[in-house]
């Protein structure tokens, strides 16, 4: 069907890292068309290797063996060696259906829970009194930070491992999705970042129970985590899961309006107590939602260390370190998710071009114009000052400037009417406004008396449009 082979198409495709553009999320991105994944033509999204495996990552992973993996925790086995990083193991077993090369693994039982509980309310509450008072104020605020970082991580493994057993294996099992879907929704990162998540929670809680709760130095295990080797791997697998993410998650909604077996399945798991209310649109997008929170988490901690610590010049530098690394990770999360969902839009904005209006002695960068190949830098709707009923979407690029005019389902690519203006903007004649403009034939001057409009001008042809944008900050941007 066009529906599996547009998910075909975005699936067996890795996301662009190496994008270097700065574009904002725009205006409409994570809701972009999404008929490009529910149906019509398939639409090559981005091009590299196959599915579940990222560029410079061999898609069999090292294990982090030897941190006392719970039996849940890792689908691979074979792996040995102590930290975060154990010997490589083999992808054993048979990859079931969804293409995904895991062995089949038990699904969630309740016991998964044990243990995993909300987080402490007081920090304080398991510190012998005597140690307690021994204890400065900006020192606890430094263990406050500690125990909240330690908390959050646990809580964040409980959730890789609840999209794993109760979403990913059932529905893999089920079959109940094309296993280009599946593969969309889970690629095989989720249990990467499974296993090395794990592992730092597991490194975090041993560091704890050293010294009765109080840590001392948490500076290395950070480095450990978003440094180096296994910070090259949560940042690669990090960006490969949540690229395509909402892509996936709105082409599953549209899929679960028409097929019950699915509505049945997805309604099962996310009534399941362990989700806590939450569907699997909520949970999916804690994987980014946990990287925006290191940064944050980091800087706290560093301050209360160079206060509380001063002479501990080695662990303020770990934690200062690890805050710029895990910043560049989130950089480079966010940059991945940015490229796949303008490749996306455009994609779709291609396939809906309508070139029909143009004259036949039109020029042919209008009739063949492929937006696909183009680097997006900004986007968004637009209506004419003096005809609010014509819609506009305009598409800047790094060469050129796109105005399609929205009708109904469609992008037409047509001439725009350009009133003549009088007074002192009578050098502005009435004409047809070209629908592609090179970005250095255009002028573009703010009006005086409307915040949210702004004058684009033609300097080729003399000739301008009055538009108006959704809001001021669009004006400007």
């Amino acid at each position: 069907s066009d529906e599996q082979n547009e998910a075909s198409s975005l699936a067996n495709n890795n996301y662009s890292s190496s994008s270097t553009s700065s574009l904002p999320l725009a205006l409409d991105s994570r809701s972009a068309s999404m008929e490009a994944v529910g149906g019509g033509a398939t639409t090559a999204v981005s091009s590299a290797g196959p599915a579940g495996t990222v560029s410079g990552i061999n898609p069999t992973h090292s294990s982090p063996g030897g941190v006392g993996l719970p039996s849940s925790a890792s689908t691979t086995s074979g792996g040995t060696g102590g930290g975060l990083h154990g010997g490589p193991v083999g992808s054993g077993g048979s990859g079931g259906p969804g293409g995904l090369n895991v062995p089949t693994a038990r699904e969630w039982i309740d016991s998964d829970d044990e243990g995993t509980v909300e987080p402490e309310a007081d920090w304080s509450s398991n510190i012998a009194p005597e140690i307690l008072s021994s204890i400065g104020d900006l020192e606890k605020k430094r263990q406050e930070v500690i125990n909240e970082i330690y908390q959050t991580e646990r809580n964040h493994v409980r959730t890789l491992r609840l999209l794993e057993g109760i979403f990913m294996r059932p529905l893999q099992e089920s079959g109940a999705l094309p296993h280009d879907l599946l593969n969309l929704l889970f690629p095989h990162s989720l249990i990467h970042l499974k296993d090395l998540h794990t592992a730092f929670e597991l490194k975090l809680k041993q560091r704890r129970s050293e010294h009765g709760n109080i840590v001392r130095e948490i500076g290395d295990l950070l480095l450990t985590m978003f440094d180096g080797q296994t910070g090259e791997e949560l940042k690669e697998h990090a960006a490969h899961f949540c690229a395509r993410q909402q892509i996936a998650l709105e082409a599953l909604k549209e899929r679960r309006k028409k097929d019950e077996q699915l509505q049945r399945i997805l309604t099962k798991a996310e009534s399941h107590k362990a989700c806590r209310r939450l569907q699997l649109k909520d949970l999916l997008p804690t994987a980014l939602q946990r990287l925006t929170k290191y940064p944050l988490l980091f800087d706290n901690l560093y301050n209360f260390t160079v206060r509380s610590t001063p002479k501990n010049e080695g662990e303020a530098l770990a934690i200062r370190k690890s805050h710029e690394s895990a910043k560049r990770i989130l950089d480079h999360v966010n940059q991945a998710v940015r490229t796949e969902e303008d490749m996306h839009k455009l994609a779709t904005i291609q396939r809906k071009l309508d070139k029909s209006g143009l004259d036949k002695e039109a020029a042919v960068e209008f009739k063949n114009i492929d937006l696909t190949v183009r680097k997006l830098i900004h986007d968004g709707p637009l209506t004419m000052k003096k005809n609010p009923g014509v819609q506009l979407h305009g598409l800047l690029f790094e060469d050129i400037m796109v105005l399609l005019q929205k009708q109904d389902d469609k992008y037409l690519v047509k001439y725009h009417s350009s009133p003549g203006l009088g007074g002192s903007e009578s050098k502005y004649a009435e004409g047809r406004f070209n629908p592609i403009t090179k970005i250095h034939l255009i002028l573009v001057r703010q009006s005086a008396v409307d915040k949210n409009t702004f004058f684009l001008i033609n300097t080729n042809v003399s000739q301008m449009l009055e538009l108006t944008a959704p809001s001021s900050t669009e004006c400007k941007t």
